[in-house]
């Protein structure tokens, strides 16, 4: 069985991902030939763009499940979104079939904070969610302000979240304190899934190998496996970490 990435945009033209069917199938053959053989593409799930709208995020994951099987490119798509961890989605989250989580069982939602401002409710709303019987996983913590927090990531984790890492991070790909971040949550083993949040596939191979290569050599390829294998099935599968 291959690897699994559990945040990325390859739904074409809903959301700032993928444009095209011919972007869609250019990066699912870029994941294809790095060792991914399931996805779970994430579209925004705001008002202000189309991937709000959870029958159209629905139908777009069945033509590129047919689009990647007509080529030939063995890879199973599951559902899956990218939420706003706000009250919008504190409403919605009871409700399986409303919180639009990963995977059919749903139990685990991709979930982010703001990247530029600070969420002091933090704790408070993990708390809330996890009452709801949610387990958030936390998209891209290195990038987002309210993780610069001394000890805010362990505390996360100790109320029952956990954290996705980008890749794209561990080389720089979204400047140095976020490359700093993502290599200090490695290092305290702070990370339960990397994945790679690729939206275009363009000059993505160079990266997308390189953060591979960078995470390999900090946790071995056993650490690989976890992250971006045993650890994302588990979550489909709406399983505890």
């Amino acid at each position: 069985m291959g690897l699994v990435d559990l945040h990325d945009h390859l739904l074409w033209g809903i959301d700032d991902g993928c444009e095209t069917p011919e972007q869609t199938l250019e990066a699912a053959r870029l994941l294809s030939s790095l060792g991914f053989d399931e996805v779970a593409p994430s579209p925004h799930a705001v008002p202000e763009l189309p991937s709000r709208d959870t029958a159209l995020c629905e139908v777009r994951r069945g033509e590129v499940a047919t689009l990647l099987s007509g080529e030939g490119i063995v890879m199973a798509v599951h559902p899956n979104a990218e939420n706003k961890l706000d009250e919008d989605f504190l409403a919605r989250a009871s409700d399986p079939r409303l919180r639009r989580g990963i995977g059919s069982v749903a139990r685990w939602v991709l979930v982010e904070t703001p990247f530029e401002a600070h969420l002091p409710a933090l704790p408070e709303l993990v708390f809330r969610l996890r009452r709801k019987g949610v387990h958030p996983l936390f998209a891209h913590p290195e990038r987002c302000l309210e993780f610069e927090r001394p000890g805010r990531a362990e505390e996360v984790v100790r109320l029952g979240g956990a954290h996705q890492l980008n890749l794209g991070a561990l080389v720089g790909l979204y400047g140095r304190l976020a490359k700093k971040q993502a290599e200090r949550f490695v290092a305290k083993g702070l990370y339960a899934v990397a994945a790679t949040d690729l939206h275009q596939p363009e000059q993505a191979r160079r990266w997308l190998e390189g953060g591979m290569r960078a995470l390999e050599k900090r946790v071995g390829a056993a650490g690989v496996r976890q992250l971006c294998a045993d650890n994302p099935r588990r979550i489909l599968r709406g399983e505890e970490l």
